[in-house]
């Protein structure tokens, strides 16, 4: 399906940016989202065409696009693949192929724009899922795989495994690139594919960030389930990093929101010399501005989403340890509570039996900045982040933090913050009474963590630094068409 806003074609002269993203925005609500919103409000002296990797079409959208969205193309897994008349291949095609999966076996995925030629629709002997499915030599390709990984497993549940990995794959080579001047991926996985897949057919400018790291997350997802047995996991890990090495070699630039991340990137393939850091920021005038607003009674925080990730009982267990020290304390569990409706309620139920019932206040959706204010600590004890922005707002609204040893949080805070271990209610109980009773330290942590976040996390400058990216790169792109 493609949309398009009717008053704002692809005419006005504007460099046209293609987002590549994958179940994320304009569909789904969370970081990723937001931060792609900001980028297209924020750059409004580009156009951006969506180009989204969805499970289904026609879901609703949970953003008003801006103006300078010219249109949305969206590249379904559910669609079927488009099987047409089949076709001989040249022994040199199958060659390709077979070299291809070889190299990428190796950590080499340097040949896929050769492969992905064998699949392009601009090739009039393009290889189709007719081929892929039916042909002898795709079945020798298997059997050889299958024999040298899995000799062991059952060749038909080896063969359906390796047919659902393969099928979105077949439907990401089988779609049209859109028209752009550049194209931006914000992972690897699917979309980090189009992106190489753009690259490849226009020639035009790739540039990939990620937020997290997808193949990691990936992989935590797959060993995490319960549908595939151990050998399908293996494969669908192999997979993923194999379409990481992949994005990984065909972009220009790999932008990474952290040291931490970065470092992954490159263990996975990424080489070093593309590989550059562009933090997340916030728009810092509006927390700086917030006035404090406290009561006189201890107020510990939360802010996040209510969902399991978070590990928002061990925020309630150390509550329970403050509230034996400072009885008049009060704990805002502050984000929205629709996602994982089960786990909320179960923090209910601990709420009960910890005897926090008059102490815990869920507050639901509200405006953060309503609430930073209030706050003495705020605390974060996720079991896993990235670059978790609500740190940075409470740096700036000059809230103490203690939080959990997760993702970017020991960069983010420094010494100007308590970093514990997840799961460590007493740990995290220790560092919020720490902050409740020792002024100085607490007083010498918010100044240098404001103005660490000054000058770091700008919204406005780290936005400036993507147009200067894109600038730079349709420069490049004009000098070598004049050349």
């Amino acid at each position: 399906m493609n949309k398009f806003n009717s008053e704002h074609e692809r005419r006005g002269g504007r460099p046209t940016i293609c987002l590549i993203i994958e179940g994320a925005y304009p569909y789904i609500v969370g970081g990723v989202s937001v931060w792609v919103h900001q980028l297209i409000s924020e750059l409004s002296d580009f156009q951006f065409l969506l180009w989204t990797v969805v499970p289904e079409r026609d879901q609703p959208y949970r953003f008003e696009l801006p103006r300078n969205v010219v249109g949305v193309r969206e590249v379904s897994l559910a669609d079927k693949l488009r099987f047409t008349p089949r076709r001989r291949l040249h022994k040199k095609q199958w060659q390709e192929i077979f070299r291809f999966h070889e190299r990428l076996e190796k950590g080499a995925p340097e040949g896929f724009d050769r492969f992905c030629w064998q699949f392009s629709p601009d090739n009039p002997r393009a290889l189709g899922p007719e081929n892929w499915f039916r042909d002898l030599e795709s079945w020798q390709l298997l059997r050889n795989r299958y024999n040298r990984n899995h000799p062991v497993t059952p060749f038909v549940d080896y063969y359906w495994g390796w047919r659902a990995i393969h099928i979105p794959l077949f439907l990401l080579m089988q779609a049209k690139v859109p028209e752009a001047d550049l194209y931006h991926a914000i992972s690897t996985g699917y979309a980090g594919m189009l992106g190489a897949k753009a690259k490849i057919e226009t020639g035009k400018p790739f540039l990939l960030t990620e937020h997290g790291i997808y193949a990691k997350e990936r992989e935590i997802e797959v060993n995490q389930s319960d549908i595939f047995p151990g050998y399908q996991k293996r494969m669908w890990k192999k997979s993923f990093h194999g379409l990481a090495r992949i994005a990984y070699t065909y972009a220009d630039r790999i932008i990474a929101l952290f040291r931490q991340n970065q470092e992954i990137q490159i263990q996975l393939g990424a080489p070093a010399e593309k590989c550059m850091i562009i933090p997340n920021g916030v728009p810092v005038k509006e927390f700086l501005q917030l006035k404090r607003k406290t009561s006189g009674n201890p107020a510990v925080g939360f802010i996040g989403r209510i969902v399991s990730i978070k590990d928002i009982k061990t925020f309630l267990l150390g509550a329970r340890i403050i509230k034996d020290r400072f009885p008049d304390a009060r704990f805002y569990i502050i984000g929205p509570q629709d996602e994982e409706p089960e786990y909320y309620k179960e923090l209910l139920m601990l709420v009960d039996i910890l005897e926090l019932k008059e102490s815990a206040i869920f507050t639901g959706k509200v405006d953060v900045k309503e609430y930073l204010p209030r706050l003495d600590v705020l605390c974060l004890t996720s079991v896993k982040e990235a670059q978790p922005l609500s740190l940075i707002e409470a740096m700036l609204a000059g809230v103490p933090i203690v939080a959990t040893k997760v993702g970017d949080v020991p960069d983010i805070l420094q010494s100007d913050g308590i970093v514990v271990p997840p799961k460590s209610p007493e740990k995290l109980a220790e560092g919020v009474i720490k902050f409740l009773t020792d002024q100085p330290f607490r007083e010498g942590c918010i100044q240098r963590a404001r103005e660490r976040a000054k000058e770091i996390y700008d919204r406005d400058r780290l936005m400036n630094r993507y147009r200067s990216l894109y600038q730079e790169y349709l420069e490049r792109r004009e000098a070598a068409w004049r050349a």
